[in-house]
Formats: structure tokens, C-alpha cells, sequence
């Protein structure tokens, strides 16, 4: 099968380990006998860039320090610009499958293009950009949102009287098909947004798609999209690499471990204060925090460790991937912390191939896939006194952690490892090409 991936980021030039997703697949299903070329930006390059395999042409706006572009003209030569590019990779490499990814800075109005374009289309969706960011889309927001605001609804209005919006619509579509002019609710203020029912919005359509998480998926759902037939592919990692022997019982827990990037979001200040709260009940445990972020966060993080005298260490990486393996294999468990409906954790399922107990926040997709006491501990998001007791009956209860890592590492290679999950991936665009159009 010939595959299009479309993507905003791809490595080498990626912001994150989600982001090194897209490699893997396309990786693997080219090793399984499927011709796939990529279709991304040009971020980290200084002009576009093409070979048989990737194509570094889109162009990204308003992310990772790509200028923000809200001017009507400046929108509309960038819109022309990634249309174009995809019309032109379709053309050119005839796909029997686009594979999108994340279009995160990228034009959502290419959703409109590939539904037209007949072409068999499957949407691996990761991240936010379909749940928050396709109602703020610049280019959708300014011909959908009603009334716009003056002088642009007198220039909308303008061009849509002269047949500017229909022509447009041919290169750089703005509307899924007329009829959907406005979206009223959708694309209006926050208190019409928040009246729209979930899977009640059909001006736009995804016939094929699958989500990272049922709390990635539900979030969409929520925000109107027509998703329900969607299904869930968890995410995997390559297992093989990660598994390390158990700790024995017997083992200590003193050296626990944060992996994250570091933010207000991230729930690590909770973990210096749940360290903190441990420690005074009498628990002799280290902290390595192992991440990049925020400089006033970092900050802030630095000063309560000296402030409060923690025996915390700070590590930064050159790359993440290589560099995690002997830090996990150097700790005893890891803090998960986040505090925010994050949509899926790879850290967490290498912290759990690698043997390591866990204990995690409740919140986004951790709530699908621990369960308290069976393979984690968990607590209350942002409870840094529920986190010290978390780790407090984590070095009190030997059999209990034992059980935990066995039960959450033989999940992982059961049901995480990259071969399970490519397998469920590839079937499910077989299946999207065999059966497109039936519905």
C-alpha cells in the first residue's frame, strides 16, 4: 500500500518524544512492505526539503516560534501554500492511504481538502488539535465566525457577494461544502461553544480515525466533533529496550524519579511538596527530576529545593530516548505528576517495561490505564499530602510494589510493545482502504 503521512514535525526536528510517533510508524510499515512517504513542515530547515521518503515543505504558524499570521492576505498566501504542496505530493506520488497525524500549526483547512480529495484518509490524533485548536483556527475563524468583527465581516461580506469565497474554496477551501457558512455556536462566542451537544457539529466530517486515549477521544466529543465511531489504539513503545529485571523485594525504594517537561503543568512543584511532606514523616528518600521546560518554573522548583534543604537533583538530557534507559535502570520508582488532562505518558509505559513501580496522578489517560494497588499507586491530582502518603506506603509495603511492577511490566509487553501496536494500526488502515465509501 502507498501511504501519505501528513505531519506538522518529524525528526530530526521534533518537540517531543509524541512527536517521534510518527517516525516509528512509518518506519515499521515501511519494513512491512508499504511504500510510505512523508509530507511535513519545513520547521528546523532553512529552505524546503525533498527526497524519495520526506518532503519538509508545509508551513507551520503561530508554533514553535513560527510568527502567528492572522491578516487576511498573510492567511491566505499561507493557505495557498500547504494546499498547493498537498495537491502537488498527492499528484505526484498517487497514495492509495493519507495517514495524518498531528496538525498542530498546520492548516486545519486541509481536513476539508483530503475530504474532497476522495482519497481513503485516516487521522491518528494525539494531541489537542482537533478537541481545542480547529475552533481557533485563523483562516476557519475568520469566514466562519459570526457576526465577525468589523472592518472583517465588511470585507467577508464583500468578497462573498463577488464569488471570492466560492473560488477560494477550489485551492484553499474554507467550508467542508456550502451550506456550512457560519457554524453558528462553533465558531461563535465561548457561551454559543459551550450550548454545542457533543458529536453535533457536521460541518466537519472524519470518517476514519482513531484516537491516542478514550479521554483524548471524549474530549473531541465534547467539543462537537462526530466521533463516536472512532476507535482507540493506545500508543506503544519499543519494550525491548526498557525491560530490566525486577528489584527484589528486599530492594529499598530511596531514589524516585520525575520524567517530565517542566511546567506549571507538570505537577513537579506537587512532587518536591509531597518529597517534602514524606520526608518530615520520617521517609529517607532521594529525588532526580529529569526534564527541559519553562525557565521561571525551573526557577521556582530550584528555590524550594534549597529553600526546604531537598536532596533533589536536576538532569537535563541530548537525547531524550537514548539517555532515559540507565536513568531508569539508576532508580528504584517514578513520579508521574502531571496536572492536566494529558492525552497519553510513553514515560510511563517505559517506567513500567523497565520494572519500576509507579505512582501517578489521576488525570487524562493515566485514569485508563493504572489501577490503584494492581499496577500503581494513584492519587488525587495536585495533593501533595495524598502523593507523601503514595510514597510513604510504597517503601512500607515490599510485596505490594513487587506485585505491582510484575503485574504493570507484563501489561506493557503484552499490550504496549511497538509490534502490538503497529499490528493494530496497520490493520485498521487496511481496513479503512478496503471499505471507503461504503458508508
Amino acid at each position: 500500500m502507498k501511504i501519505l503521512a501528513v505531519t506538522n514535525l518529524f525528526p530530526p526536528h521534533h518537540a517531543g518524544t509524541f512527536d517521534l510517533r510518527c517516525q516509528t510508524v512509518t518506519d515499521a510499515l515501511r519494513k512491512r512492505g508499504h511504500q510510505v512517504r512523508v509530507l511535513t513542515s519545513n520547521h528546523g530547515v532553512s529552505t524546503e526539503q525533498r527526497d524519495p521518503e520526506i518532503e519538509r515543505r508545509l508551513w507551520l504558524n503561530g508554533v514553535y516560534e513560527h510568527p502567528t499570521l492572522s491578516g487576511f492576505r498573510a492567511l491566505k498566501r499561507l493557505e495557498l501554500r500547504n494546499h498547493g504542496v498537498l495537491r502537488e505530493a498527492c499528484a505526484q506520488f498517487k497514495p492509495d492511504l493519507v495517514h495524518v497525524w498531528s496538525l498542530h500549526g498546520l492548516s486545519k483547512s486541509l481536513v476539508f481538502a483530503l475530504h474532497r480529495a476522495r482519497v481513503p484518509t485516516v487521522y491518528d490524533v494525539a494531541d489537542y488539535w482537533l478537541a481545542s485548536e480547529v475552533r481557533e483556527d485563523p483562516w476557519l475563524r475568520w469566514w466562519n465566525r459570526q457576526p465577525a468583527a468589523f472592518p472583517g465581516n465588511l470585507a467577508r461580506a464583500c468578497l462573498e457577494t463577488i464569488g471570492g469565497r466560492n473560488r477560494l474554496d477550489a485551492e484553499a477551501p474554507t467550508r467542508l461544502q456550502r451550506g456550512y457558512d457560519r457554524l453558528p455556536g462553533f465558531y461563535g462566542p465561548a457561551k454559543a461553544l459551550a450550548a454545542v451537544e457533543p458529536n453535533s457539529v457536521s460541518g466537519f466530517r472524519f470518517d476514519r480515525l482513531y484516537f491516542c486515549s478514550q479521554a483524548l477521544k471524549s474530549g473531541a466529543e465534547e467539543a462537537g466533533f462526530g466521533v463516536r465511531h472512532a476507535e482507540v489504539i493506545y500508543p506503544g513503545i519499543q519494550a525491548q529496550h526498557f525491560v530490566h529485571e525486577l528489584r527484589p523485594q528486599s530492594a529499598p525504594v530511596k531514589q524516585l524519579l520525575v520524567v517530565a517537561h517542566l511546567d506549571g503543568r507538570s505537577g513537579v512543584l506537587t512532587a518536591l511538596k509531597g518529597l517534602l511532606a514524606a520526608r518530615e514523616n520520617g521517609v529517607k528518600a532521594t529525588l532526580t527530576v529529569f526534564g527541559r521546560g519553562d525557565s521561571d518554573y525551573v526557577a521556582q522548583l530550584r528555590s524550594f529545593v534549597v529553600t526546604h534543604q531537598l536532596p533533589v537533583e536536576f538532569l537535563t538530557f541530548s537525547d531524550l530516548t537514548r539517555d532515559l534507559r540507565p536513568i531508569y535502570r539508576g532508580h528504584d520508582a517514578v513520579l508521574h505528576t502531571v496536572e492536566w488532562e494529558e492525552p497519553f505518558s510513553l514515560t510511563l509505559l517505559e517506567a513500567m517495561a523497565a520494572g519500576l513501580p509507579v505512582i501517578a496522578a489521576r488525570a487524562g489517560a493515566v485514569r485508563e490505564l493504572l489501577r490503584h494497588g494492581e499496577n500503581a499507586l494513584t492519587y488525587h491530582a495536585g495533593d501533595a499530602l495524598d502523593l507523601a502518603g503514595r510514597i510513604q506506603e510504597l517503601q512500607m509495603q515490599p510485596a505490594l510494589r513487587r506485585q505491582m511492577a510484575e503485574t504493570a511490566q507484563a501489561e506493557v509487553l503484552a499490550n504496549f510493545n511497538e509490534t502490538a501496536v503497529v499490528d493494530r494500526i496497520e490493520g485498521y488502515l487496511e481496513a479503512s482502504r478496503s471499505t471507503w465509501g461504503e458508508g
